[in-house]
């Protein structure tokens, strides 16, 4: 790998794990030159601007994080499996590091104000992918019978999301994952009634 953009790579890393921790706005360059170990001008060669950062932050887990759910979505399994699969992924973004992470488009959502106009449609973007995600997923497992909630299934999956994504952030305040699982687990149990 070479250096500018091994270096690249351990700013985006660094800047998420803050991000997810504690938020861009609190998050800073210094934060990051502290980190990685270099100079803020070398982050300001990568990234002339927080703004630039962040977009390209957003852009890079975005895309993991599509990959993730068309695997789930291609997947040749009954819609509860897929959604345990889709909890799974924010889960496991709960369970890193010290417990204390969040996904970081939600976190960034929390902060939509204070974006750039770039980052803020990429975030709106994000969640539009997942509500329609989710929406796929309920829809075959209403036709399948796996599923058996009232009201609109668009409605239902941006409730799902929302519902995780604000999980997640009130679970690091309380019993972590735990807590998420808890949640989680009850809101399963009430789509299949």
């Amino acid at each position: 790998m070479n250096e500018p953009s091994h270096t690249r790579t351990r700013i985006l890393d660094t800047a998420q794990d803050l991000v997810q921790r504690i938020g861009a706005n609190a998050m800073s360059y210094q934060h990051i030159s502290e980190a990685v170990g270099i100079r803020k001008a070398s982050i300001h060669h990568h990234f002339p601007k927080k703004e630039d950062l962040l977009e390209a932050l957003i852009q890079r887990y975005s895309g993991q994080f599509f990959t993730w759910l068309d695997g789930i979505a291609r997947a040749k399994v009954a819609a509860p499996v897929k959604l345990q699969r889709y909890i799974a992924l924010f889960e496991a973004t709960l369970r890193e590091g010290k417990h204390d992470r969040a996904c970081p488009i939600g976190m960034l959502g929390a902060e939509l104000a204070s974006l750039g106009t770039a980052s803020a449609a990429l975030v709106q973007l994000f969640r539009k992918k997942n509500e329609g995600f989710l929406t796929g997923v309920l829809q075959q497992g209403l036709k399948d019978g796996q599923f058996n909630f009232s009201g609109d299934h668009r409605a239902t999956a941006a409730l799902i999301f929302a519902l995780l994504e604000g999980e997640m952030l009130v679970a690091r305040g309380a019993a972590g994952v735990k807590d998420f699982s808890k949640v989680a687990k009850q809101m399963l149990r009430l789509l299949q009634r």
